[in-house]
């Protein structure tokens, strides 16, 4: 059997993971940090927690004899990113990164594309009622926009008080709706919406919906990853995957 480690966390990942055990001879074992309540998972074995960093994932692969890792974390996921080709280079061991398709703009679309939250500040010094969809982390520098409101949500209830000035939060998951997404702008009066550019269609919605109602975005840009092989469909892992071969451990 060839071993292979995925490391999710998104929905994509676990299409993956229920996808590659069908193929003859491989043995699929999917891997999540545990940050996401109520998570959905495959139907294989999972793994649940951290690795301690790069040795820790070197560590594991090794002594569960892994022969190859699936990198389907997020987009922003950058930190697990660098970690797994670290640990996948000191092993000699086949990597491969599944990356969604970013999204672009469209006609009708006023995007700003900035690399940093912070850099995503200046550009909102008239906005009043900005809607925040960029999870928990980063908040920090939109707290310099004290006369602003914002709506921000996330799929979990953040454990800390945000460090914004007036804000309400929304716990909500997608899949979102084009019609869902316009009724939230309209109901918050938003006037801006800040966002990453983690790609896919569940929770793309909010992009049409600002693009119908005039609504200009603050597009954070992906994180640059680790030099290697990338695929943004399911048949082109599948492809790698067939193409593998259980490593000699002995």
């Amino acid at each position: 059997m060839t071993k292979i480690l995925i490391l999710g966390g998104t929905r994509d990942a676990v299409g993956l993971a229920k996808s590659l055990p069908d193929q003859e001879g491989l043995a699929v074992t999917y891997s999540l940090a545990g940050v996401t309540v109520a998570p959905v998972l495959p139907d294989c074995e999972v793994r649940r927690g951290g690795f301690g960093g790069v040795d820790g994932l070197r560590a594991f692969l090794e002594e569960e004899r892994f022969d190859a890792l699936l990198d389907a974390t997020h987009p922003y996921a950058a930190t697990m990113a660098e970690s797994a080709a670290r640990a996948c280079e000191a092993l000699k061991l086949p990597r491969l990164k599944y990356l969604r398709p970013a999204w672009e703009p469209e006609d009708g679309d006023d995007w700003t594309r900035v690399l940093s939250a912070a850099e995503a500040v200046p550009h909102l010094r008239d906005a009043k009622r900005i809607f925040l969809t960029i999870g928990v982390r980063g908040l920090e520098p939109f707290g310099e926009l004290g006369d602003a409101w914002f709506l921000v949500r996330f799929i979990n209830q953040p454990e800390a008080p945000l460090s914004l000035p007036a804000h309400e939060v929304l716990i909500d998951r997608g899949p979102f709706t084009h019609e869902g997404e316009m009724a939230l702008l309209k109901e918050h009066r938003i006037d801006a919406l800040v966002t990453k550019n983690s790609g896919g269609h569940l929770v793309g919605a909010k992009l049409t919906a600002a693009r119908a109602l005039g609504i200009p975005v603050l597009m954070i840009d992906r994180p640059r990853l680790p030099d290697g092989p990338s695929v943004s469909s399911e048949e082109d892992v599948l492809t790698w995957a067939a193409g593998l071969t259980p490593i000699d451990q002995t």
